[in-house]
């Protein structure tokens, strides 16, 4: 079945950027707690971009590709060192645009009136957020299995065509629970390990 309200990808772009959503997908579900340094570095600098070429759309192109440029290394940076509230603010950003578009949010603004949708995003953005980034130590395996999941799902929709909407997201919610699963017993185990050395006393001089 067809999802509403996403966009419509055809073609060679359709499959490029399927396989890639489900090459990352995968390495996010079930190595995420290993790899996900990179990627917030990645996303970092893609958001990071998007920022400065919208900030440089009103003074020319040339402008907004440098300041696209200079947001992107800004960005990578910033979620490299604050991984963990890069983190959990993707989180949080998933969470708050989930309820968005659950309330049926337009994204038109009127002046003088509040959006009630967004100001309901914006404060699950702001509490998933804070719940995520205090528990994100046990929690990094299950986001980045969520995460994997639903870019998963996303790469099986525009693989398979607008009629599988319903079969990419059974796979994408499979794939985040097998994930969920390995990476939480992964960590579990480094854990243990790292309590067994630190429990063994040191050779005698």
């Amino acid at each position: 079945m067809a999802v509403p309200g996403l966009p419509v990808v055809s073609g060679e772009a359709a499959v490029i950027i399927g396989v890639v959503l489900v090459v990352i997908g995968l390495a996010l579900a079930f190595w995420g707690h290993g790899i996900w340094s990179s990627v917030m570095s990645l996303i970092g600098a893609l958001l990071g971009s998007a920022v400065g070429f919208l900030f440089g759309t009103g003074f020319g192109i040339v402008t907004a590709l440098i300041l696209a440029l200079v947001g992107a290394v800004i960005g990578s940076i910033l979620f490299t060192k604050l991984v963990k509230v890069a983190l959990a603010f993707v989180v949080g950003l998933l969470a708050g645009a989930a309820v968005y578009g659950l309330l049926h949010g337009q994204a038109t603004f009127t002046p003088g009136q509040m959006d009630a949708p967004l100001i309901a995003a914006l404060l699950v953005l702001v509490v998933v957020f804070g719940v995520s980034y205090y528990f994100i130590d046990d929690l990094i395996g299950i986001i980045t299995a969520a995460i994997g999941g639903l870019l998963l799902a996303g790469g099986l929709y525009l693989l398979r065509g607008p009629g599988s909407g319903l079969t990419s997201a059974l796979a994408g919610l499979g794939v985040f629970v097998l994930g969920a699963i390995v990476q939480t017993s992964a960590i579990r185990r480094r854990k243990q390990a790292r309590a067994a050395a630190s429990a063994t006393p040191p050779p005698p001089p």
